[in-house]
């Protein structure tokens, strides 16, 4: 039972949560030279357990990420493909079921539990008692809450724990355009998800401009490397908009639309969820470069996303080819070749999407 549960909850969290563990790396390994790589977490370490504000800024993104953990879970059981799951856990005895519960929870929980023991032996080392006790309880803390969570679910699947009135409402009154179905799929499904993925986005673009402030004078190949980095942070929206739209937009192909008004409509989606991260960057910068910038990432969402028209690319390969891209684009970037770079990325999405897109469909079909 746990093989099965690993495969169905542990693996594919860290397949669709590449993007984001990407992003991660580079901001706990990446921006630290390697030779005080081992000193700068110990100053960290020391920083959060020798001061209780610090130290409870850090237990909050833990939460946060407890939070997105369990989340995960109680989507995965909402899936139609995964509705097994009700029957074949009711039918295991209760202290054998909590003991999964425990088992896959404690597994996508894994990164901050491996991190969080760190510092506990660390805290004790250097005497930081309390602390490091803190620190252990919480995180038990975070491993048993979602317990009795997934209890509840399993005995009442139709319960909805999110934004269920104000679903209900907004259908009501509003009737939506065809670029709204997805974000507003995520606002109202999946506020969790993009919320944590926007949050490290702006926390990537607050390092960047930092890191720019720090040398003195604003270079535009910097800042688009680091919304680069926000880009393969939606990496993970980009492959759930493939399966949102296989799932419930299947009709908008047949449709008597033109190619080019659906081609509109997918970079519509994406002007739309990457607008925080381009209002953030029209309060630091107000030049003719913010054309670049937005032009660059909205050509990588949206070739990213026509990738995705190959129907047998599944996650792992689509990551590889992501980057790959991206560490070409990177190239023309640091060469200052920006604008060719946008017209070889706008080139290939375009070329893939009407050569792929009515014929997704049907390739997608068991042969």
């Amino acid at each position: 039972m746990r093989s099965i549960l690993s495969k169905i909850f542990i693996q594919r969290y860290y397949i669709q949560n590449t993007g984001f563990f990407l992003v991660i790396f580079y901001l706990f390994f990446g921006v630290v030279n390697g030779d005080s790589l081992i000193n700068y977490h110990l100053s960290l370490m020391e920083g959060f357990l020798g001061n209780y504000g610090f130290l409870a800024a850090v237990l909050l993104l833990w939460c946060i990420y407890g939070l997105k953990c369990a989340g995960f879970v109680l989507k995965t059981f909402q899936l139609q493909e995964f509705s097994f799951l009700y029957p074949t856990l009711g039918s295991v005895p209760g202290p054998a079921r909590h003991r999964a519960w425990l088992f896959l929870h404690a597994g996508i929980y894994l990164p901050v539990l491996i991190y969080a023991a760190i510092a506990a032996g660390v805290g004790i080392s250097r005497h930081y008692y309390l602390s490091s006790f803190i620190i252990v309880v919480f995180n038990l803390a975070m491993c048993c809450w979602p317990l009795p969570v997934y209890e509840r679910k399993l005995h009442h699947p139709d319960v909805y724990f999110f934004t269920g009135s104000l679903q209900n409402l907004i259908n009501r009154h509003f009737v939506k355009h065809p670029v709204l179905y997805f974000p507003y799929e995520l606002v109202i499904n999946f506020p969790r998800r993009l919320f944590i993925i926007k949050l490290v986005s702006a926390g990537i673009l607050w390092l960047t401009f930092y890191l720019l402030s720090q040398t003195g004078a604003f270079d535009l190949r910097g800042l688009q490397i680091g919304t680069m980095l926000c880009v393969l942070a939606h990496l993970q929206l980009i492959l759930h908009h493939r399966t949102f739209d296989d799932t419930y937009l299947g009709f908008l192909r047949q449709l008597p639309v033109s190619l080019f008004v659906h081609y509109l409509r997918t970079a519509g989606v994406y002007c739309l969820l990457f607008l925080p991260e381009m209002i953030m960057i029209i309060v630091r910068v107000r030049s003719f470069d913010l054309l670049t910038i937005f032009a660059t990432q909205l050509s990588l969402l949206i070739l990213f996303r026509c990738l995705l028209y190959f129907p047998r690319l599944h996650p792992e390969l689509f990551v590889r080819y992501v980057l790959i891209i991206s560490f070409a684009e990177l190239f023309l970037i640091l060469s200052w070749y920006q604008w060719p770079a946008i017209l070889i990325l706008q080139g290939a999405a375009g070329i893939i999407f009407f050569t792929r897109y009515r014929k997704y469909e049907r390739a997608a079909l068991p042969e």
